[in-house]
């Protein structure tokens, strides 16, 4: 390889520079490993997918990482890490540089990459510190999305805090709490809305207005038409105590219809005459 030329360079962004150039003259070589899948020891293999982060390349660094973790490849001595380990810490580095230079920055295009080392190197043993960078990255490619992003970027901010203390997200756990929270209440205020659309549309149809017009037309016929029908109901109600109710009314109407009594009157005798 062109360790050599490398190794003449003392600056990081040139040597950076060198390896976007070398990249392509491994291209036969990267893809025939991928495809050969063989999982044998590749010295060259592991180095190529660090150059292909230093380059900035991180979608052929997630290709050749999937490859190199899941069989288990080991990394040069130099590096003095396992390789999902010098995979996560080194791509999620340069991220974070990036927004601690300027909060603003958009890092929106790195969370398909992202998302797809999380899930190989899922069960990578590594410290909790790099798994919590992972964490917090994808946060960051989250936290201006739609509210189930920012949802979830809160979650994965909360478990990167949980691994690391010192992971520098707490101002960010309560920015993004109040948004999420705030999200929530607009929404529940609309759900209500639409509630309560509903049930005034509903009340339009109530048959209540008809039963009372019917009750009106049976007023009108008068006491003897209402002793009738609560005769009716007396009898043919089940519950004993609607039947004696309607008995009692109608017996009270016929109390106060009955006649009063004649008086008797009694003849006085004439008085029987003196002889």
């Amino acid at each position: 390889m062109d360790q050599s030329a490398l190794k003449r360079v003392q600056s990081d962004q040139a040597k950076a520079a060198m390896k976007r150039q070398l990249l392509p003259h491994y291209e036969g070589w990267i893809e025939g490993t991928l495809d050969g899948d063989s999982g044998r020891q590749d010295e060259v293999i592991v180095t190529l997918m660090v150059w292909a982060i230093d380059a900035g390349d991180y979608v052929l660094a997630a290709r050749i990482g999937r490859y190199v973790v899941t069989h288990g490849l080991l990394m040069p001595d130099r590096f003095n890490r396992t390789a999902a380990t010098v995979l996560v810490d080194e791509i999620c580095d340069p991220i974070l540089v990036q927004v601690k230079a300027d909060d603003t920055t958009d890092v929106t295009p790195y969370l398909a990459v992202l998302n797809e080392v999380a899930e190989f190197t899922a069960s990578s043993d590594m410290p909790d510190v790099v798994r919590a960078k992972l964490c917090k990255v994808r946060a960051f490619a989250l936290r201006n999305g739609t509210t189930d992003e920012q949802t979830t970027a809160l979650e994965l901010l909360r478990q990167a805090l949980t691994l690391d203390a010192g992971a520098g997200v707490k101002k960010e756990i309560d920015r993004l709490a109040r948004v999420v929270k705030k999200a929530a209440a607009a929404a529940a205020g609309t759900a209500g809305d639409d509630s309560t659309d509903s049930t005034d549309g509903g009340d339009s149809s109530d048959g209540s207005d008809g039963g009372n017009g019917a009750e009106g037309i049976g007023n009108a016929d008068g006491d003897t038409a209402a002793d009738d029908a609560g005769a009716g109901e007396a009898a043919a109600s089940s519950d004993p105590t609607v039947a004696a109710s309607a008995t009692a009314t109608k017996t009270t109407r016929k109390s106060t219809t009955r006649k009063p009594a004649a008086r008797k009157t009694t003849a006085k005798k004439a008085p029987a005459a003196k002889k």
